[in-house]
């Protein structure tokens, strides 16, 4: 009789007694009721062989190893939260570059510009486009040729229609096109002294003026505000 059966009579004795919720994943608990239970109403004219019963003990042994496995990875994962969060402490008052690629967004603060970095691989027509929270595009624009490297645009916080836009986060993408038309892959970088820490879930962030960005971004750290 294997383990995942259990005869009528087990199972009349168990909704006699109690009835709850089956649960969707078999814990180690669960797994040794179970073998005991079929221990239990076993025909004793055909009782489990040596081989049955060593391997379904050596199945629980291993459901057990398992859960101690998954309770060691979860504490391995708070500690390097916790070494994540000191890393960028360390930061604060720092020089660094980052790449902000896959983590365009900022902060659009009371009176004042927001700074919107980027680097191209070559001299290249560019145009920007930022979006609100809901990723819908509240401003375009057509910067001209840029040249090579990094280079950035001001954005005074005004929409399309020159309505100042509410304080709050944004996001941007940058397009790029060569003499030829050809699309260009573009870098959004960020440089300066990192002036805080914050935490978007598990995720830490630094903080760089109306900017932010997780700490895999970083490219670059220079040992002092400095620049030495």
């Amino acid at each position: 009789m294997s383990i995942s059966t259990v005869n009528a009579q087990t199972t009349q004795s168990s909704s006699t007694t109690k009835t709850t919720k089956p649960n969707s994943v078999l814990g180690k608990d669960d797994f040794l009721q179970l073998l005991v239970t079929q221990l239990r109403y076993q025909d004793p004219t055909k009782p489990m062989s040596n081989e049955q019963f060593i391997a379904q003990t050596a199945q629980f042994s291993a459901l057990e190893q398992m859960q101690k496995l998954n309770s060691s990875i979860n504490s391995l994962l708070e500690l390097q939260k916790t070494d994540s969060k000191t890393s960028a402490l360390a930061l604060i008052g720092k020089k660094v570059t980052a790449d902000t690629s896959a983590n365009s967004s900022f902060t659009l603060s009371d009176q004042s510009s927001a700074s919107l970095d980027f680097s191209l691989p070559q001299d290249a027509s560019v145009t920007i486009a930022i979006y609100d929270t809901n990723h819908n595009v509240v401003k375009n624009a057509d910067l001209g040729k840029q040249l090579k490297g990094s280079s950035s645009f001001s954005w005074d916080g005004t929409n399309n229609d020159g309505i100042r836009m509410s304080n709050g986060n944004y996001s941007y993408k940058i397009s790029a096109k060569d003499a030829n038309g050809q699309n260009l892959g573009i870098n959004n970088t960020v440089s300066g002294i990192v002036d805080g820490v914050s935490i978007d879930g598990s995720q830490t962030l630094l903080n760089m003026g109306n900017s932010s960005f997780p700490l895999s971004a970083v490219t670059k750290i220079l040992l002092n505000s400095t620049g030495g």
